[in-house]
Order: structure tokens, then C-alpha cells, then sequence
């Protein structure tokens, strides 16, 4: 394999930062192989655990609707790349290109090892499909993704808090926000 350490390291993401020390350096840092492939599973699984908050909420929704998470998939791919591409424009018209792309690698590989852990617990709940286990999902996908968020401030609190009114506004406008119009867009 020929990503195999780099697989390796990004599932020890979670306990170490070898894998963002490592590859942070990297040329081209967001726009390779290994982080494409895990854009398209990140799309993927971030699709089907919001078809399984959707399914939580109203299960006649999702119960055998195909079309309910296409829309959903569809939505969330529109939504990173129209992310992507306000960063990348943002980062230049600030002069701003490399913290930029720091911040999407970042974002990038605490995405991709949260769908590694989350992935099969989606698997088996597709199997199980039953709302204790649904909720159980639900809230260790939301545990996870505040621990990644809170891994990314500690790891980054100089920057952020020397800039603490933007950092609150980008959580607002650009982390929270859109994922509350999926949702009312697919509601």
C-alpha cells in the first residue's frame, strides 16, 4: 500500500499529532491522492450519519427513501466545496493562502479520522436500526466532533485567542450555520 503509514498515522490522530507534524509540510498539502479520497468518504459519512439524525427525528423520512439521502449527500458535497472554495478565495484576498490551507488540512484530517472511527458504528446501526442505538450514534459522533474541536483550539489557542472575536464568528457563520439550512433545506 502505498499510503499505508500515512493511513497508520492518521488513525492515531486522535492520542498523538505525528500525523499533522509530519504531513502538515507537505506539497500539495490539501489537493492529494490521499486527502481526495478521504474528502469523498468524509462527504459520505457525514451524509449518512445526518440521514441517521434525520431518521432519529422523523423515521418516516428515511424509512427506505433513497431520494431523502441524495438530497443530503448532494447537499453536504455543495456545501464543501462551496466552503472549500470561499476559503481558498478568502485566503487569498487576506494574503492569507497558507494558514489557510493549514486550517482545511487540519479540518481535513480530524474529519477523516473521526469517519474512521464513526464508519463502522454507521454500519452496524443500518444493521441494528433501533433508536437506542441510533441515539447512542448520535451523541458519540457529537462527543467526537467537539473533542476534535477542542483538540484543534488547544493545539492552535495562540492564534485563536489572539483573534478570539473572529474565531467566534467563523464557528457561527461558517461551522454551525450551514449544517442548521441542510437541515431545514432537507426538512
Amino acid at each position: 500500500l502505498r499510503h499505508g503509514g500515512r493511513f497508520n498515522k492518521l488513525l492515531s490522530l486522535l492520542f498523538n499529532n505525528n500525523y499533522i507534524n509530519k504531513y502538515s509540510k507537505s506539497i500539495p498539502l490539501i489537493l492529494n491522492v490521499f486527502n481526495i479520497i478521504f474528502i469523498i468518504i468524509i462527504i459520505t459519512v457525514i451524509s449518512l450519519l445526518l440521514f441517521v439524525v434525520i431518521g432519529f427525528i422523523d423515521s418516516s423520512l428515511t424509512y427506505n427513501n433513497v431520494k431523502v439521502f441524495f438530497t443530503i449527500f448532494l447537499s453536504v458535497f455543495s456545501f464543501v466545496v462551496i466552503r472549500f472554495i470561499i476559503g481558498f478565495f478568502l485566503g487569498v484576498l487576506f494574503e492569507k493562502e497558507k494558514e489557510q490551507q493549514y486550517f482545511t488540512f487540519l479540518k481535513i484530517s480530524y474529519l477523516s479520522n473521526f469517519c474512521i472511527l464513526i464508519l463502522p458504528l454507521l454500519i452496524f446501526n443500518f444493521y441494528i436500526d433501533t433508536n437506542y442505538f441510533s441515539k447512542f450514534l448520535i451523541i458519540i459522533a457529537i462527543l467526537l466532533l467537539l473533542f476534535y474541536y477542542f483538540l484543534q483550539i488547544k493545539d492552535n489557542q495562540k492564534f485563536i485567542f489572539d483573534r478570539l472575536f473572529y474565531f467566534i464568528l467563523y464557528l457561527c457563520a461558517l461551522e454551525i450555520a450551514p449544517f442548521i439550512i441542510i437541515y431545514r433545506v432537507v426538512i
